[in-house]
């Protein structure tokens, strides 16, 4: 498992070593039998969303085609976040894979339905569910 916090770019001073937004989000990558599981807590936005961006492309160049994104520790989510797991299920489709967000009612999943990207990106509650949408299940895992 890896995991991504904002991070100093170049080698300038101490004070400004750590760019705004240090902190601010963390990114998780479990690489599982079937799929990657990206988990993600804190704030998506323009300052923050390369951390979510960058991982996400990594996976793709790994040939690693089916990624399950949980966003339910996610406080906030903006434009570029959306347009970064758009982007995601755009590309994971030019490729026969698929990408399912994990969230709950509140105000994340409520930015989904408001700007229509839920008819586009398959929302579910749980990781569980997200399998299942996979194919995936305890008694008959799908095969690669």
């Amino acid at each position: 498992m890896r995991e991504r916090q904002g991070r100093a770019v170049g080698a300038r001073s101490a004070a400004r070593s750590k760019p705004e937004s240090f902190g601010r989000l963390r990114v998780t990558v479990d690489d599982r039998e079937h799929y990657a599981l990206v988990t993600v807590a804190g704030e998506v936005d323009v300052t923050t969303g390369s951390q979510l961006r960058e991982p996400l492309h990594e996976l793709v160049e790994q040939r690693k085609y089916r990624h399950v994104v949980d966003l339910r520790e996610v406080t906030f989510l903006d434009s570029t976040g959306l347009g970064i797991l758009v982007s995601d299920h755009k590309r994971l489709r030019d490729r026969d894979g698929s990408l399912h967000v994990v969230t709950t009612p509140g105000i994340v999943s409520r930015v989904f339905r408001l700007t229509g990207v839920d008819r586009v990106v398959p929302l579910v509650d749980t990781i569980e569910e997200a399998e299942k949408a996979l194919g995936l299940s305890a008694a008959h895992p799908e095969r690669p």
